[in-house]
Formats: C-alpha cells, structure tokens, sequence
C-alpha cells in the first residue's frame, strides 16, 4: 500500500509540472481517508460521493437497512409481520427484509369479525377469534404453535382490539357494540374487567398503546370519538376527535415516539396522524386505494408501518413517514375480510446477505473512465465482508436494469483497474455475515471518473 501512495505522490508531482509547462491540466486530489488504519490518496477528475440516508435510499436496497444506523447501509433484521387473514383459519408471515410471505401454522378455528394480534414483546402472540365467540389464543413465534388461553369474559366482535402494555398485560376492547374493557394478566393467565370506555364500540375499534402509561381508542361505530385510557388510574378521557367518523377497517399503530397513525376505514384511503404531545390530528397522504372490513397497520421501526387494505383485497401496503409516501408491497396468499389484523414480530437477528445498488450516474461524457472506486467499512467480524460490482455503458439505463451485465471487482477498497468505462455508471454492494447475531457495515462510497 505504501508503494501505490508513492507512485501516486510521484505522478502528481510530474502533472504539476506539466501544468507549469503547458498552462493546465483537468483535475485535482479529492481523496485522502484513513480506513482501517490504512491511508489512501487518490487521482480524479470528478468524484461521485455516496454517504448519506438520501443518497443510498436512492438506489435499490434488497434486505439492506439503511435507517437503523445513522448514514450508513447494514444487513436488515431478520423481522416479521404476522397476520390473520379474516374470515378464515389462514395465518400469515411477511418476511420484512425480503417482502415475501410464508403460511404459517393456521389458527385452531376461523377467524371472524373482531379478530385482533398483539405480540408481547418477546416470544407471544395473542390473539381474539372474534366472530361472537369468546375464544383467545397464544401463538408460539418459536415454536410455531397455537395455546388456548383462558377465554375472554364475552363474546367478542366488530370493533375487538387487543394492545400489549410491555409489563405483562395485553388490553382489550371487547367491540361487539358494547362498552366492555378488559385486562390479560400473561402470568395468570386471568382476566379483569377495567372501567367501561365512555361509549359503545362496534366496527372501527381500536387500540394503541403509547409506552408511557396510556392507551388510545378509535370508537368506531361511524363516529370521529377518540379516548385515552390511564392505565395507572383506570380512567377514561376524552381526546380530540379524529377528523372524520371511522368505521369498519378502523385501525392504529404507535410509532414508538410522538405520534399515533390511523386509518379511517369506512371504504376510504383517508390516513391520519395524531400528535399525541399537542392532542391534535393531520391528514398524512392517502392510502393507495380505499380501506375496509380487515384493514390493519403495523409499525415496523425506521418510520415504516405495514397496512392491509382489507376490504376483501390482498393488498397490502408500506408507508414511510420520514417522506409521506406509500409503497405496494408483495400481496397477501389471499382476499383480506373481517377480522384481519397485523402484528410486527423484531427479530435481534440479521440476513445472511443483502445487496444495495447506487442510482445510475450520468457523468456527461460519452466514454468516461471509471478512474478508482473506494468506500469505507466496519467488518465486526471475520465472518462479514462487503464485496462490489460495477457497470457503466454510453446507453442510459435504468437502475434496476436485468441485462447489463454486472462486474465483479472484489472487496478490497481501493479498485483501480478493471472498472469500466461509459457515460452512465452504477455500483452494487453486497453485504454478507456468517454469524446472524453481527453486520458489516457499509458508511461511504467514493467513485473518480474522467
């Protein structure tokens, strides 16, 4: 390596001279790093940087994190959504990373109109039948198996909700046009009854709990009414309400900081957001399409949260709140009806392999040379590498272009030979662990072309 700097030391010096010779020459050092200990220099005319969240979202991450560690690209958690269709015994999972879903072991009996998830944070699932029956189960993410659990205090139906409180508790409304509020004690596997919410709650029902001793209601029941239940002092208040009465489809989800998202429901692609800290709602961009009997959200972490549309529709849906904006998702094994409902499911895990491809460069010149590439990187391990590709052509291309070929240029940074030429140019990294439990971590890409 102290070779190559030499070298390069050299050759700069020789192009000053020319320059003093002959009036000017095009280009300039930009590159001086240390990496690992190790010192680079290197000559360009131009430098292509990529060293934010905005310029890797740009391109095409595929089970690659970039939000979760400030600036830099990491292998995704290995998380999950779990999800009941509705109307039926089918239980679902949605691999985050890869938007792919599994069947998974399905429910004892269908689940009908008032089904509801709530995962505990560490192993369990629990979950209401719904459909005017009493039934409550427990699903075992490890092991993939369903328990009955002691059975709700009534019979439960549109508008049940369940929300895990993070101390042992899961709370639920019962729906089912009725004004009933209970309490799951994991440990006794027991219920209690709470103080009943201000009104009856039927198609719409929600809950949301905020982690800070207080849990949130939508009402349904084609009504704007929103709650807060203080769990410390079992009481009821009032909220500001929604902005428009919310019926069947109703549904919310905590972002796990500041703000409450909602779907109205009632056949409407109207989704909100409620400011907890100021008790006030906005409307946040539309939902892809209108939303129905079975629509549910789920927060994901890093600003996603995951929507079926419900309505008797596979579609399901990903919203990213740092840019309020939508994206449709792989569709569900089937139409979603009455009774669907999500639960995200983290994983402390990583994938095995995720790629992150850059936006395509258009240098402005036909034939430029792709001069070095370099990039910086954390390996924990042995068992982690980041290796590139690159591709360049005269001809623009799209981003996700399936048929220029790839080519291959190792994992060492820097790569000073063997890179292509072209006006237009992408690079491609592909982050690998052999030990799920760490990542290599990806922090800047620097590309030289002339």
């Amino acid at each position: 390596m102290r070779g190559i700097r030499w070298l390069i030391v050299l050759f700069t010096i020789g192009l000053a001279l020319l320059a003093g010779g002959i009036g000017g020459v095009a280009g300039s050092f930009t590159d001086s790093e240390d990496s690992l200990a190790n010192s680079f220099l290197a000559w360009t005319s131009r430098q292509w940087l990529q060293t934010t969240q905005t310029d890797f979202e740009a391109g095409i991450p595929i089970q690659a994190d970039t939000r979760s560690s400030s600036d830099n690209v990491v292998l995704a958690r290995d998380s999950r959504i779990y999800a009941f269709q509705g109307g039926s015994v089918n239980f679902w999972a949605h691999g985050v990373p890869g938007n792919a879903w599994t069947s998974m072991t399905n429910a004892p009996n269908a689940v009908g109109t008032g089904g509801a998830l709530a995962y505990d944070g560490s192993r369990y699932i629990y979950a209401f039948r719904g459909g005017g029956s009493r039934t409550f189960w427990r699903y075992d993410t490890t092991l993939g198996t369903w328990q009955a659990r002691r059975n709700a205090p009534a019979n439960v139906g549109a508008g049940g909700a369940l929300s895990y409180d993070g101390s042992g508790f899961v709370f639920a409304l019962r729906g089912n046009a009725t004004n009933a509020f209970w309490r799951y004690d994991i440990a006794n596997n027991a219920w209690a009854t709470l103080a009943t919410t201000p009104a009856n709650v039927a198609a719409g029902g929600a809950l949301a709990n905020d982690g800070a001793g207080y849990i949130y209601a939508l009402r349904g029941n084609n009504r704007a009414v929103f709650w807060r239940y203080d769990i410390l002092n079992n009481v009821w208040a009032t909220m500001a309400n929604a902005p428009a009465n919310v019926g069947a489809g109703g549904a919310l989800t905590y972002d796990g900081a500041a703000y409450i998202y909602a779907f109205r429901g009632a056949n409407r692609a109207v989704f909100w957001r409620y400011d907890i800290g100021n008790n006030s709602w906005a409307a946040m961009a539309a939902a892809p399409a209108a939303v129905g009997a079975g629509g549910a959200l789920a927060y994901a972490g890093s600003g996603y949260i995951y929507g079926f549309r419900g309505n008797g529709t596979t579609a399901f849906w990903r919203y990213d709140a740092l840019v309020n904006s939508w994206t449709t998702m792989a569709n569900a094994f089937g139409n979603v009806a009455a009774g669907g409902s999500l639960a995200f499911v983290g994983a402390n895990t990583y994938v095995n392999v995720a790629t992150i491809a850059s936006q395509v460069r258009d240098t402005g010149t036909v034939g430029a040379t792709w001069d070095a590439l370099f990039w910086d990187e954390t390996l924990p391990t042995d068992n982690t590498d980041i290796t590139f590709d690159v591709r360049a052509s005269d001809t623009l291309f799209a981003t996700d272009n399936a048929t220029l070929p790839w080519i291959p240029v190792g994992g060492t940074s820097p790569v000073t030979s063997g890179l292509p030429s072209g006006q237009y140019m992408q690079w491609r990294a592909t982050l690998t662990t052999l030990d799920i439990m760490v990542t290599p971590i990806l922090e800047e890409v620097r590309v030289y072309h002339y």
